[in-house]
């Protein structure tokens, strides 16, 4: 079976795509991939520090962008759709996978052009613009959130599988602690904003690391992201080993093993990953997330006291600090918030989604992709 997978933009639109290609070649399919991004988002790195077989799209989403950018959007899509067209005919696909963003919407539009069978898999609670326009020309839509089905034009097959994560989730605690050098003996607080980083939450998580080191024997895995991470560690590294910084992290099972509380962002990777984990988490919602999706991904949990949600606008340094330090204090409340975290989660998701997948294609049998020429693994230049 031959798979094609496209999006990009952010790690939430990347990760959710490469976990359903390890679930499908778990299975019991053989299973050749083509991952396609664009040039400007962060799959380039991704997909080359994972040796992926890819191809990268000229153009980027125009969501924010200036006059210039959305200007010349209609020329640069029409070209990737055209791209788009080229590696389907040269590739053969079963199926087209796309997961959201701009590639996403470019392949997903070539597919149906060339008539090609069409999933797509949407993260949020709220889906993106992108699989709201495309999901009228789907064969199936995998949703993570039952919420998100009344955003689905009526008549689309739809499976609600849950938000495939790329960590494993059966990490070993001590191993995480060797990984980062820490003590197993003091707590450990995680906080991430996602591969691009959060000016706010890493602001607040400056001012308030200092403060809570002062008071107790803690430790902390800092991700900041590339934009602020030379300053994040710049500030922070007079405290050594007990604050490590890292500007991203391809090994997040191993933070995600070791934390007493996270703070966090409310994408949805990091949602689930978080939850299949149990870890109590402070989620600090991406004021600026297209239709408010961050606060709505994590507002099924606040009402199950699996987590504690606070505004972008009401955080700082010292709101963080007494958020975090209540947490460590109150050992009964982060396991209750642990097993409903864990309740929710569905850690599985990348298994079911293989299964829809493979079903799909099943039904009609391997289409002409199966028999097709063989496809050289590649990098665009």
């Amino acid at each position: 079976m031959r798979v094609m997978i496209a999006g990009g933009g952010t790690g939430g639109h990347v990760y959710p795509g490469i976990a359903m290609y390890n679930a499908l070649k778990r299975s019991e399919a053989k299973v050749e991939v083509l991952f396609v991004g664009a040039r400007a988002g962060v799959e380039n790195r991704i997909f080359a520090d994972l040796g992926l077989p890819n191809v990268l799209l000229p153009g980027r989403g125009v969501r924010g962008k200036g006059i210039l950018a959305k200007s010349t959007s209609p020329f640069v899509f029409v070209v990737g759709i055209v791209r788009g067209i080229r590696e389907i005919q040269a590739f053969r696909p079963d199926v087209v996978i796309g997961t959201g963003g701009y590639a996403s919407v470019a392949a997903v539009a070539a597919a149906v052009l060339c008539g090609r069978r069409r999933v797509l898999q949407e993260q949020n609670s709220v889906p993106g613009m992108a699989n709201r326009l495309l999901s009228r020309f789907a064969d199936l839509v995998l949703l993570s959130y039952e919420e998100s089905k009344p955003y689905i034009r009526s008549g689309v097959r739809t499976a609600v599988v849950g938000n495939p994560i790329r960590v494993d989730r059966h990490a070993d605690r001590a191993a995480g602690f060797a990984f980062f050098g820490l003590d197993p003996m003091r707590p450990t607080v995680l906080v991430c904003g996602g591969s691009r980083g959060a000016r706010s939450l890493n602001r607040a998580a400056t001012a308030a690391i200092p403060r809570i080191l002062e008071r107790r024997r803690a430790q902390f895995v800092f991700l900041a992201g590339d934009l602020d991470y030379e300053k994040t560690k710049g500030e922070l590294e007079r405290f050594g080993s007990e604050v490590r910084v890292f500007p991203f992290l391809e090994e997040m099972h191993h933070a995600y093993s070791i934390a007493d509380v996270a703070v966090s962002r409310a994408g949805a990777s990091a949602v689930f990953e978080l939850a299949a984990f149990g870890v109590p988490t402070v989620f600090v919602p991406y004021p600026y997330a297209a239709d408010d999706h961050q606060k709505k991904n994590v507002a099924r949990l606040a009402d199950l006291g699996a987590a504690v949600v606070v505004d972008d606008s009401e955080i700082d340094g010292e709101r963080l600090q007494t958020l975090v330090e209540a947490l460590l204090d109150d050992g009964e409340k982060r396991g209750r918030m642990t097993r409903e975290m864990k309740s929710w989660a569905k850690p599985d998701a990348d298994a079911l989604a293989a299964e829809k997948i493979i079903e799909l294609v099943s039904r009609r049998g391997l289409g002409a992709a199966a028999r097709g020429s063989v496809h050289t693994s590649r990098s665009a230049a």
